[in-house]
């Protein structure tokens, strides 16, 4: 007779597996879809473990026992690939192999008993692994190891993508970013959460860490299947290689003083501004750090430096301040038109984008600025 709680994990295992077939139905499903996918159906085989062996005695799938207890030395890689792909359209790459060392080390270190016979098996999993194997014991560390090591991976891979984007694009949501930071953040807690468990031999501890793993990976899972490009930043992948040096060279910034001397960045920037004030190319949804640089006449690297030392702002900062503004005029000019018709018009790209941005540069939405507009 299942338990309550054995009943709670059937139905949380029965929910992954559905997420992973709803995330790899269509043929043309995204990378982050698949990766997404494979996270949820190995969450539901390793949560489905302890129901092999519930009544300690041997049955059909007695066999599997003690395979599935090495999934989770592959969560942290999952979780880095996730993030990687879930921002741009790239796809996985022969290298991307070398993820997977992780949960094959735990494997080679514990086939010793992992191939002995599902009775063996049974009797380690019914005295609690007591005593432990030697492959057991690195195993657990290692699970902790990949878990705080893709972590720090995965915030330096998101503030690299935070910099490029600010620096290179001028069009995109800031608010994925934050909500890529707030998941990172989650997922570092609950990491937290089960190693202290460990630590402390709390069961308790153990319990919640496991629940806040399923709802916190199903919840995105769900939002990635509604919505596929939920966290993707059009063009951030396409930016050529000059552009990613310039990034690299915008980061060095605030340790050094730039190329140009400052009486030629303070003309530069006149310059820049004067073309903005006379030909609006910020009215261009399509606008990046490229284009601009074409139009005025400078490199990425120069114009770069005059927005970073000269004006203390990135691309993104530079462009949307005028977009804003644009709109204001508009705003206090045009009292009936719609909002979103008004920012598409001064070069934001979609509602999101636009609210974002302007909530971002005002501390107000935009309903509540033309509110003011018209006490």
């Amino acid at each position: 007779m299942f338990s309550y709680t054995q009943l709670l994990v059937i139905i949380g295992a029965a929910q992954g597996i559905l997420l992973f077939a709803l995330l790899n139905l269509d043929s043309k499903t995204s990378t982050a879809n698949r990766i997404l996918g494979l996270f949820c159906l190995f969450l539901a085989i390793f949560f489905l473990t302890p129901l092999i062996h519930f009544d300690g005695e041997l049955n059909a799938f007695s066999g599997l026992l003690g395979w599935s207890f090495f999934l989770p030395a592959s969560f942290g890689a999952l979780n880095y690939l996730y993030y990687r792909h879930a921002v741009t359209e790239t796809k996985l790459r022969w290298i991307d192999c070398l993820h997977i060392a992780p949960i094959l080390t735990c494997y080679l270190l514990n086939l010793n008993w992992l191939t002995e016979s599902p009775e063996y098996r049974l009797g380690l999993f019914k005295s609690g692994f007591d005593p432990m194997p030697p492959g057991l014991q690195v195993s657990l560390f290692i699970f902790y190891l990949q878990a705080f090591i893709y972590n720090g991976f995965s915030a330096w891979l998101i503030y690299r993508y935070q910099n490029k984007a600010q620096n290179t694009l001028a069009n995109f949501n800031p608010d994925i970013f934050k909500w890529l930071w707030t998941f990172l953040t989650l997922t570092l807690i609950i990491w937290t959460i089960k190693l202290t468990s460990d630590i402390r031999d709390s069961q308790t501890l153990s319990v919640w860490g496991d629940f806040l793993i399923v709802i916190f990976i199903y919840c995105v899972a769900i939002a990635q299947w509604r919505n596929p490009r939920l966290f993707r930043v059009d063009k951030l992948d396409s930016i050529d290689n000059t552009e990613s040096v310039t990034t690299e060279f915008d980061e060095r910034q605030e340790h050094t003083s730039g190329n140009l001397d400052e009486s030629t960045r303070i003309s530069l920037l006149s310059t820049i501004k004067d073309f903005m004030e006379e030909h609006k190319p910020y009215l261009d949804n399509q606008l990046t750090l490229t284009t601009l640089s074409d139009a005025v006449g400078l490199s990425n690297h120069n114009l770069s430096e005059v927005l970073n030392q000269q004006e203390g702002k990135n691309f993104y900062q530079f462009v949307n301040r005028y977009r804003v503004n644009h709109l204001i005029k508009l705003l206090e000019q045009d009292k009936h038109s719609k909002i979103l018709d008004l920012a598409l018009a001064s070069g934001f790209s979609s509602k999101s984008t636009f609210n974002a941005v302007f909530k971002q540069f005002t501390d107000l939405t935009p309903t509540q600025y033309r509110k003011n507009l018209n006490p």
